[in-house]
């Protein structure tokens, strides 16, 4: 008898490890963890830039000054590489993603010409709160080499600045994500900055995937990137000065992603 009650009690337990172990996994199915691999997004940006300089010596001997010097350049057509890797699930996500361009934009008049090589590296994640919206946070470093020529007619010279240096923003947003069928809508915007790395950071971002495998998808949008930057005091022309540099690139993003 103790025998069988043994069993009895050995099988009751084992049916109920399994279905415990069925409701688990079927619950897993039903919020599984999805990676996404991004190897290549391409985004083609309208770039555009404004520069200010604070007052200069004037020439003739260095007596008299130029006010702040402001000037800003045409909107130019660039090209941006970005690769990433997305991790989430039923109530998170984790996203990071590296961009790299060589951007460049100038006016006739007043002249204006800059050149940057920028990298940017982010990561966030955040919380799902409901209604496929997330509240999320993280951070973004910007790296860019600057190159600045703003013509002052007032002092009749060309001044010159270069900037090189690495910077990191810690970013706050929300994030919007909906699955309907085999296409993926998504859309986030984050700020960030604060004066702690840029002075400012904007960034906005709405894309639609259609996955037509279950281990392909293709994705289009448009994507929006502001940052102003105000560098420690460097040589602009003879004179040691801060110069306030702000950017803008928005533009359609396209690429593929690999789902796992």
């Amino acid at each position: 008898m103790k025998t069988t009650a043994r069993r009895a009690w050995a099988t009751a337990c084992v049916a109920a490890t399994l279905l415990t172990a069925k409701g688990a996994a079927a619950a897993d199915d039903d919020k599984p963890v999805e990676v996404i691999v991004y190897p290549i997004l391409v985004q083609a940006p309208i770039f555009g830039a404004s520069i200010d300089l604070p007052s200069v010596p004037g020439g003739g001997g260095g007596s008299g000054e130029a006010g702040e010097q402001t000037g800003s350049t045409e909107l130019s057509l660039n090209t941006l590489y970005m690769a990433g890797v997305s991790v989430r699930a039923h109530r998170w996500f984790v996203e990071a993603r590296g961009q790299w361009a060589d951007l460049s934009a100038s006016r006739s008049a007043p002249g204006v010409t800059l050149d940057t090589s920028a990298r940017f590296f982010t990561i966030r994640g955040g919380a799902t709160l409901g209604g496929g919206v997330s509240v999320g946070g993280g951070v973004r470093r910007i790296w860019g080499a600057l190159d600045a020529t703003l013509e002052v007619p007032s002092i009749g010279r060309t001044l010159k600045g270069s900037v090189d240096k690495a910077l990191y923003d810690p970013l706050v947003g929300v994030d919007w994500r909906r699955r309907t069928g085999a296409f993926i809508f998504e859309g986030n915007v984050y700020g960030g900055g604060f004066g702690v790395g840029t002075k400012a950071d904007v960034s906005g971002e709405f894309t639609v995937s259609w996955r037509f495998t279950p281990h392909t998808e293709i994705r289009l949008g448009y994507g929006f990137f502001y940052y102003k930057i105000s560098t420690d005091p460097i040589p602009i022309g003879s004179f040691n000065r801060t110069l306030v540099s702000s950017q803008t690139l928005h533009g359609p993003i396209a690429g593929f992603g690999i789902p796992f």
